[in-house]
This record gives C-alpha cells, structure tokens and sequence, in this order.
C-alpha cells in the first residue's frame, strides 16, 4: 500500500501549490491515504474550516496541527467536532481528537499528532505532557481498535527530540514523521526494517521565503531585533512530502521515497 505525508502547508502560496499538485500525485503513485499537516494554511497561522474543507477535498484523508493550535480562537471549539483533524495528543488544555481512525479499503488507518517540549514557547511547556509518554498511550488505544496502520506527526523544534522519538517508535508503529521545522531532512530511512521515519518532511509553500515568512520581516527580527509583523511571503512555491511503502502482508513499511517539487 502507498502512503502519502505532505508537509506543513502555508498559507495562500502553500494551498495554491497543494491544489495544483495534490490530486495529481494521489492519482499517479496510487495513494490509498494521505496525511497533510495544515497548522500553518491560514495566512501562515493556525486553520479556519475553509481551509480544513479544502484540504480534505483534495484528497487528504487526515489534516494534523502543531504550535499554532491556539493562534484561531473560533477555533479553539470546533476541533473536537472535526472528525478528520488531529490535534497534539499531549496537549492538555484543548478538546480535540487525540488520534483520528480511517477506515479504507478494508483497513483501519491511525493517525497521532504530538507537539515536543523544546522550544515551543511558554503556552506549550505549561499545557503539555510528554509526547512520549503519551505516544505509546495512543499507540496502544489504537491498537486495541485493531488498527492495522499508525502514522506520527511529531510537529517539534529539536532534531535531536525528534530523532529520539523516532528510535522510541520504531517496531511499534508504520511511519514517524517530523514537522515544524519546514526543512525537508535528508534522514528518510526503515529503521529495523519496519518503520518508515524522516526528521522532517518539510513544507509546502513559498520557495523564497524564511520557512514560508517574508524575508523582509525575517530580516527585520534577526538583525535589527526588531517587531516585525508576520506576513506570508508569496512567490514561487514548492511542495515536500514522503510516500510511504508498505507489505501487504506484514503491513511494515519496506522504503520511504523524498518529494520535493517546484
């Protein structure tokens, strides 16, 4: 079975370049389920419905989230009713689906989205638990589902956090996958010949940019440490990804192929 991972969407530029490619890689590398992180698709900060509706009529079967979980307060009641959004299971003062179930093609597909500890700024490390205590939680209520697949979005700063995840994971779940950082690793690998795992899937959005964010601005912070306001630049766009290769019968994933299209 093939599995496709988009990386983190942002704003106009990345939904623009997600329309325009999506359907087409579903349809030509025969994607029976597809995981898109959206927590950046509106205007670069958090999701609005249209864009979680529009996503998903693309072809997404599961959108998860990240750090800009709080940034749409009209938001904040509505996930727990979007049955096809993951939020970061660790995170413990939003309702939200902690794991979302799919059921296709006569098998059940889990999907978890977890937020790391480092770096992810105060309203984080005072309202989450730790993502890998909490992974192996969910993992195991979805095992008792019967679920046949698990994918990780582990959204997190810190390589060496997500990496660590990555080794915590392996054996027990069918791909673990990093975002956040918007830069597409190099790492993609089976580790113990069973789980699919790269750092970072990169992003979705605006080429020349700062991971998605004007450079003017990103400039204006850096080097005159100044306030700047957050504006998405908009120019060419890439789009970053994993396809995920799985056994039929062992239902382990055997290869993990990088996407990187302009």
């Amino acid at each position: 079975m093939n599995f496709l991972v988009i990386g983190d969407v942002v704003g106009k530029t990345g939904m623009d370049k997600l329309s325009r490619e999506l359907p087409r890689l579903i349809k030509e590398n025969n994607i029976v389920f597809c995981i898109v992180n959206g927590e950046n698709s509106a205007n670069g900060k958090g999701i609005r419905m249209k864009e979680y509706n529009d996503i998903l009529a693309l072809g997404a079967d599961v959108i998860t989230m990240g750090n800009h979980l709080y940034y749409r307060k009209e938001m904040l009641k509505e996930y727990i009713n979007l049955s096809k959004l993951a939020i970061p299971a660790n995170v413990t003062n939003v309702n939200g689906n902690k794991s979302v179930i799919v059921n296709k093609n006569g098998v059940k597909l889990g999907v978890i989205n977890l937020i790391g500890e480092f770096g992810m700024g105060p309203l984080f490390e005072n309202n989450t638990q730790n993502p890998f205590t909490i992974a192996t939680e969910q993992i195991n209520k979805l095992k008792e589902q019967n679920v046949d697949y698990i994918f990780v979005d582990f959204h997190a700063e810190a390589t060496a956090e997500k990496i660590a995840m990555g080794h915590h994971l392996a054996d027990k779940v069918t791909c673990t996958f990093g975002t956040h950082t918007h830069i597409q690793t190099s790492d993609d690998e089976i580790i113990n010949n069973s789980m699919a795992y790269i750092t970072d899937v990169g992003m979705t959005g605006p080429k020349d940019s700062v991971i998605g964010l004007k450079k003017e601005v990103a400039l204006k912070r850096f080097v005159e440490k100044a306030y700047a306001k957050y504006e998405c630049s908009q120019n060419e766009s890439i789009l970053n990804g994993i396809i995920v290769k799985t056994d039929n019968i062992t239902k382990k994933a055997i290869s993990i192929e990088r996407i990187y299209l302009r």
